[in-house]
């Protein structure tokens, strides 16, 4: 059997400092919300490539229309970095 239930956290030497600091609380909130960032803007690049094959995007700033598949690229790859970022800022934020 395990006895996990009785040993108290303030005897055991991994523990005692397990509260994470107001910077590392900050890293932490920030990368949950450049993770869900991310994977939102993956999801939208997975959606425009899949979902919007017919027509052209067109770009503001007096930008010439591109194909959905260019736009779905570059959104997926951005998403895919700010996951990225996200998980290594909840990652560091431990270290802090």
């Amino acid at each position: 059997m395990s006895d996990i239930g009785l040993r108290v956290n303030r005897n055991h030497p991994l523990v005692q400092n397990s509260a994470l600091s107001p910077e590392g609380r900050w890293a932490m909130a920030l990368g949950l919300v450049a993770l869900m960032i991310g994977l939102g803007a993956a999801a939208g690049g997975a959606y425009v490539g899949f979902g919007t094959t017919a027509r052209l995007i067109a770009l503001p700033g007096g930008l010439p229309a591109v194909e959905p598949e260019t736009v779905a690229i570059f959104m997926f790859a951005c998403g895919a970095v700010t996951t990225l970022l996200g998980a290594i800022s909840i990652y560091k934020a431990h270290e802090i």
